[in-house]
């Protein structure tokens, strides 16, 4: 009886279609009409607050303590709630043969989106004692803000880095047209000692006799630092500085609204470097 059941069984499987398990490899045809996205995307929305801490551990002469430069209070949001970030990695060869050393890993990130920008919150920058000359981490005791640096709101911007082989000619590039221009509010240079500061409600730059900013930097990790080169800040013109409210010592008594017209800094390089 257990025979037949396996007979009568395998007679079963037989009688199948043979379609029903063949595993066939696909037609070129077929494959090409498969789509898919290569890379690797990631979206963020998020509210970001933090301090940073730079410590010079040798400090200077007349001021043998370590020091710390404290930025504090540091944030990132949205105009609209959690602060819209993507970004897209993605890896390619910029020859169409297959030569060493041609291949570049490319990340751009998108921040903000339209109606919801991205809201920069500088914080404020201090110097403080620091706590590296004795092994240990922070700073010893309490700080002195030497600069408010208030807040910068950003629309839709695009960053893109190339690491390896640089495609674009340039490891970070920054090419774009900022809608509204880069806002920047309530900024402040402290005088500890005299108590009074340097200020303005709100700082605005634009192209000049426009109101968006056209931006294009490129950035590379150079032996001397890492160097920026603005290759197009505003239009052919340059652009437009309007500082709302600039005060000097009080920030009750302004002297007034200050225009700044036609700023040209193209081809200007920037190089950040330890010393």
């Amino acid at each position: 009886m257990k025979g037949f059941k396996k007979l009568a069984l395998a007679t079963a499987v037989a009688a199948l279609p043979a379609a029903g398990f063949a595993m066939e490899p696909l037609s070129d045809d077929t494959m090409s009409n498969v789509t898919g996205q290569d890379g690797i995307s990631i979206d963020l929305a998020t509210n970001l607050t933090t301090d940073i801490y730079i410590h010079d551990t040798d400090g200077f002469t007349g001021a043998v303590q370590a020091g710390a430069l404290v930025i504090s209070n540091v944030g990132l949001s949205g105009s609209s709630g959690a602060a819209p970030i993507s970004i897209a990695i993605d890896a390619g060869d910029e020859t169409t043969t297959a030569q060493a050393g041609d291949a570049s890993l490319q990340i751009a990130a998108t921040l903000g989106a339209v109606g919801n920008d991205i809201i920069i919150d500088l914080g404020e920058l201090s110097v403080a004692e620091s706590n590296r000359d004795d092994g240990s981490w922070g700073q010893a005791n309490g700080s002195a803000t030497v600069i408010d640096m208030g807040s910068i709101t950003i629309p839709e911007t695009t960053i893109t880095i190339q690491l390896a082989n640089e495609v674009q000619g340039s490891m970070i590039d920054i090419a774009t047209t900022i809608s509204g221009g880069i806002s920047l509010s309530n900024f402040a240079i402290n005088d500890i000692d005299s108590t009074g500061a340097i200020g303005a409600t709100s700082l605005a730059i634009v192209d000049n006799g426009g109101t968006d900013l056209t931006l294009d930097v490129s950035g590379d990790a150079t032996a001397s630092g890492l160097q920026l080169t603005l290759n197009a800040f505003g239009s052919g013109t340059g652009a437009d500085i309007r500082i709302v409210d600039q005060y000097l010592g009080d920030s009750g008594t302004p002297i007034g609204d200050v225009e700044i017209v036609g700023l040209d800094l193209t081809g200007t390089t920037i190089t950040i470097s330890g010393k």
